[in-house]
């Protein structure tokens, strides 16, 4: 009888230690990866924002270093530079996001229809081959299209009466080259994205909305846009993060020229922390630039994730 009383509490215990197992095995399982990427987000973060708060220049000796609050970030706000450079990379992300989510919208359509009939993966192939490409690749391959004596896009311009475009010497079509190559690398993201989502706006909607009458434009815009926003809105906000870090190209194409026109972001707050030395004003700058990232993103995708009132 003892025996068979001990049984139930026995089993009881092998229950409660597996269910103790199985509620801690997640957990146990997934510390490591967690604190992997914990280090890698949470320290670097909050190392940059430790040396924010210094007065930390290389070209001075470590005895300089000191503790000066929000000094680094008044200095930067304060740069002319920075700002000028916080405008461009909005206005570079904006145009540059717009024509890329416009044109993969276009593309997608295309491929959407089977325009290519049975060589659709053919085109498809070759609209994305831009995405294999590194981005410093892309810019490099680009600076070559865009050399003022020899370049092929500047011959194109003379042969047809046009003359030469300093795409490196002037502002504007300095602004226009980035943007443009942009565009060229990052579209074929946005046009297999939208490509996907169009798969899933039902073939039933769109064949009523036909037999009643709406045209291609209107079923377009009344059915299958508000069907993919939250894809679109999706697609935007990487694309708005990503723009916002533009880097290699800028770098490859202008290095900010002319003068410090085409700085962005990225590009200053480099200079700053390691042409000019000064890590405590660049890491300030870093934490800003990152804030800028955060926030622009949020409101895109909350306003374009947001329901259109009924009418």
């Amino acid at each position: 009888m003892a025996k068979e009383g001990m049984n139930p509490m026995i089993r009881t215990d092998n229950k409660t230690g597996r269910t103790r197992l199985e509620r801690w095995a997640p957990y146990v399982f997934t510390a490591p990866t967690l604190v992997f990427i914990l280090g890698l987000m949470v320290f670097p973060f909050g190392y940059s924002l430790y040396l924010s708060t210094l007065h930390y220049k290389l070209t001075l000796p470590p005895a300089s270093i000191r503790f000066v609050g929000l000094d680094n970030f008044r200095t930067m706000l304060d740069n002319q530079a920075f700002l000028n450079a916080m405008k461009w990379t909005f206005v570079f992300a904006i145009a540059a996001v717009a024509l890329q989510v416009v044109l993969g919208m276009i593309m997608a359509l295309v491929l959407n229809s089977r325009a290519f009939g049975n060589k659709t993966a053919l085109f498809k192939s070759l609209f994305i081959m831009p995405l294999m490409l590194a981005p410093v690749v892309s810019a490099k391959i680009w600076s070559l299209l865009f050399q003022v004596l020899y370049g092929p896009i500047n011959y194109v311009l003379s042969s047809m009466g046009l003359e030469k475009v300093s795409w490196s010497g002037e502002t504007l079509p300095a602004k226009i080259s980035i943007i443009l190559v942009d565009v060229w690398t990052a579209t074929p993201f946005c046009m297999l994205i939208l490509l996907a989502a169009l798969k899933t706006v039902p073939k039933e909607i769109s064949e009523a909305a036909a037999i009643d009458g709406a045209g291609p434009a209107g079923s377009f815009f009344r059915i299958t846009l508000p069907t993919i926003r939250n894809f679109i809105a999706l697609v935007v906000s990487i694309r708005i993060m990503d723009a916002l870090r533009v880097f290699d190209s800028v770098v490859a194409l202008t290095n900010g020229a002319p003068g410090e026109t085409t700085e962005t972001l990225a590009t200053i707050t480099y200079k700053t922390a390691f042409r000019y030395a000064d890590i405590g004003a660049g890491s300030a700058g870093s934490i800003l630039y990152f804030l800028c990232i955060i926030i622009f993103s949020l409101l895109a995708f909350a306003f374009l994730k947001r329901k259109p009132e009924a009418a």
